[in-house]
């Protein structure tokens, strides 16, 4: 029954794998991948599970290889908001690594090294970025955000 099922996976991958092999940006369905090299920033109100808080926040891409990119985020939680959390401390300001890669629907994922915290994204023009950002764990956090690039 293992092997069935692992010849069914296989199989399956395969065919999707050879599917987009051949996808070109001007394809219907694969939007041209974007530039998003450059500084992104935003204020917003977040939900830390020990309580509320305001935060800036500095998006930087540094790096982009295609649909590839590699980045940093700095945030600041700005007075009288609860305290985040980096590698277990309660912080009220970090710089985080993180790496993402542009999908096939043009939508932006990143992750971020060193913890659970997970990014969604669209542009909505060409220097204007929504993001949605989960964290999961016992210090869960999530918000939603519109940063503008500086370039």
């Amino acid at each position: 029954m293992k092997t069935r099922y692992g010849r069914f996976v296989l199989f399956s991958l395969v065919c999707l794998g050879s599917s987009s092999f051949g996808a070109r940006a001007d394809d219907p369905g694969h939007a041209a991948v974007p530039n998003v090299v450059g500084t992104w920033t935003g204020e917003f109100k977040l939900m830390h599970w020990t309580g509320p808080a305001e935060q800036v926040l500095e998006l930087q891409v540094l790096e982009q290889d295609g649909p590839l990119v590699k980045g940093e985020k700095r945030w600041r939680i700005k007075p009288g908001g609860t305290a985040g959390n980096v590698a277990g401390q309660d912080r009220r300001e970090a710089t985080e690594p993180l790496v993402g890669v542009i999908g096939f629907d043009g939508a932006m994922y990143l992750a971020e090294q060193g913890d659970s915290g997970l990014y969604t994204g669209r542009l909505t023009g060409p220097d204007t970025l929504e993001i949605v950002y989960i964290e999961a764990g016992d210090l869960a956090t999530a918000y939603r955000a519109v940063l503008k690039r500086t370039k």
